[in-house]
């Protein structure tokens, strides 16, 4: 360890030597400098460097054309897949209302007034429905300075109908009885007192018995492809109470087509119409009796493509009377819906031929001359356009304009050569009509229900004065307010202006002249029913309640301010 020691600091010592003599002779030769004289600042700077910019490229001079030849062998994997069976989804609805099998409505009012209407049918059933409906209404009269103005109105009406697999059979029953007075004079007036002591009740009576038998069949195909058809056959029989009696066949029928696709492309459905009809008469009364019969037939086309739908087609009908005579009728219909369901514009062409009938003018004016000539009324034509929509989600309206031009078109005038001037009968005219009518509906939820119409007319006649009691203006509204269908409020009114009658006038040249029967005239009634639960409720109607008669017909005013109150009761 020792001499390990001693080497090492010998070396050392060595190497510091060797580094000394070093040092010395670098000094030495410092001092051997040369004397530079410095007259500017010093600018240190790098010169700039130069490298070699080039990418190196390689050129190819051997091209490879690469060109694959391949084939696909199409080989089909067999796949199993096994269905398991699903179940039917349920949808759980509304629970159906409860029905009842019988409903009895019954009252009484002023002017000695008594009301009664039942029904009676079956419930629910996918095999059949029947039932049975009856009906009276009666009155005392008592119309002030007025012959006996009381009346009384019975109906029964029994129908059923058969549900088969395709089919809908339909039968039913009418009876009708109505009893009535001519009460269109005025006791006081007649001056001569002995036909006034003989005069009874019975003299100026009158009463109708009809009796309606119907029965129909129809298809009700789920497969529109199939012929769908309408066939209905009916019977009415009307006598009164001086020998008069009118006596209908009638038979409608309808078949239907829906045809198959459009080669040209050009309409989404294609249908073909055919309906067909035939009316038989026999009127007999004191004086005569007439067989006379109306057979149509009018086969139309209509299509549908998108927002347009039209129909056009032609109606064909042979008027039987002592002679017979063939009419045509252009059928002409289109729709086009411009506004999104909100706005639509319509427009049709028509024509028909008519048979005027007892029943008919009964059910307009009861107090006409039963024997009396029944003619037929040729509707030449008639062109309607209009538009209607929806104003909001709740309201909806129609409005159109129409003209039509017909022959012998029935008008009341009161015969004056009756003793007591006391009823009507009807002279023909041919006539063109011009109408602007207005609808308006609305449905707020079910709680309001309101509608408006309106109808303005104007007449072009050949040979009468005016338009024998048939106003120019006719306004009606209807209004329903159902709250929380416990209390349900009704109103209506109807307006109209005036009406004219014929009265002789020997110093005009036709013999007649024009009077004012009734000036513009309103009719407002009300109503009201309170549910009290839901089988029973009471009601009450108060009709005419500005107190004003209203003279339809020459010499027959209305009864003025009634009121009706009563109970229902469903079992």
């Amino acid at each position: 360890m020792h001499r390990h020691s001693l080497r090492n600091t010998s070396l050392a010592l060595a190497t510091f030597l060797l580094c000394m003599i070093s040092w010395q002779k670098a000094a030495a030769q410092q001092l051997d400098f040369d004397e530079v004289q410095v007259i500017a600042p010093f600018e240190p700077s790098i010169s700039d460097a130069f490298k070699i910019n080039f990418n190196p490229s390689i050129e190819d001079t051997m091209q490879v054309d690469i060109n694959f030849e391949y084939r696909i062998f199409p080989i089909q994997i067999p796949v199993r897949f096994n269905m398991e069976p699903l179940s039917a989804a349920r949808m759980r609805g509304e629970p159906l209302d409860k029905l009842y099998r019988g409903y009895v409505k019954g009252g009484f009012g002023n002017y000695t007034t008594p009301y009664l209407e039942a029904f009676y049918n079956t419930l629910r059933s996918n095999e059949y429905h029947y039932g049975v409906h009856v009906k009276h209404l009666s009155s005392g009269g008592g119309i002030e300075d007025y012959a006996h103005s009381g009346f009384s109105d019975n109906k029964i009406n029994l129908y059923g109908k058969r549900f088969l697999r395709n089919h809908t059979l339909h039968a039913d029953i009418n009876y009708e009885r109505n009893r009535l007075h001519f009460y269109g004079f005025k006791p006081d007036e007649i001056d001569d007192p002995v036909f006034l002591d003989e005069l009874e009740r019975e003299h100026y009576r009158q009463t109708f018995h009809f009796a309606s038998p119907s029965f129909s069949v129809r298809s009700n195909y789920l497969d529109s492809t199939k012929l769908q058809h309408d066939f209905r056959l009916k019977y009415h029989v009307l006598a009164d109470g001086y020998d008069a009696m009118e006596h209908r066949v009638g038979f409608t029928g309808s078949l239907e087509k829906t045809l198959g696709q459009d080669p040209m492309g050009f309409a989404d459905r294609q249908t073909f119409h055919l309906d067909m009809g035939v009316d038989y008469y026999n009127n007999q009364n004191l004086f005569d009796t007439t067989n006379t019969a109306v057979i149509s037939v009018a086969p139309r086309f209509s299509s549908s493509f998108r927002d347009f739908n039209f129909y056009v087609g032609l109606n064909a009908t042979i008027q039987a009377d002592t002679t017979s005579y063939a009419r045509f009728y252009p059928l002409a219909w289109a729709e086009v819906n411009l506004i999104n369901n909100v706005l639509f514009a319509y427009a049709s062409l028509t024509g028909s031929l008519s048979k005027n009938n007892m029943r008919d003018f009964m059910l307009q004016n009861p107090f006409m001359e039963t024997s009396i000539p029944y003619a037929f009324q040729n509707n030449k034509m008639e062109i309607r356009g209009g538009f209607k929509g929806s104003i909001s989600s709740f309201a909806s309206y129609n409005i159109s304009v129409s003209r039509s031009e017909t022959d012998n078109y029935p008008f009341f005038v009161t015969n004056f050569d009756s003793p007591l001037t006391n009823r009507f009968d009807v002279v023909y005219d041919d006539i063109k009509r011009f109408n602007l009518r207005t609808e308006l509906f609305s449905n707020v939820g079910e709680r309001l229900k309101v509608r408006f119409a309106s109808d303005y007319y104007e007449f072009s006649l050949d040979n009468e004065l005016e338009a024998w009691h048939e106003p120019t203006i006719r306004l009606s509204l209807n209004l329903t307010y159902n709250i929380q269908d416990k209390i349900i409020f009704n109103a209506g009114a109807f307006a109209r202006n005036s009406v004219y009658a014929r009265i002789p006038d020997e110093t005009h040249s036709s013999g007649f002249r024009s009077e004012e029967i009734h000036g513009f005239h309103v009719d407002a009634s009300f109503g009201v029913e309170y549910r009290y639960t839901r089988i029973l409720s009471v009601f009450l109607n108060l009709n005419n309640v500005q107190n004003q008669p209203f003279e339809r017909w020459y010499n027959y005013p209305s009864q003025r301010f009634n009121v009706l109150g009563g109970v229902t009761y469903a079992f």
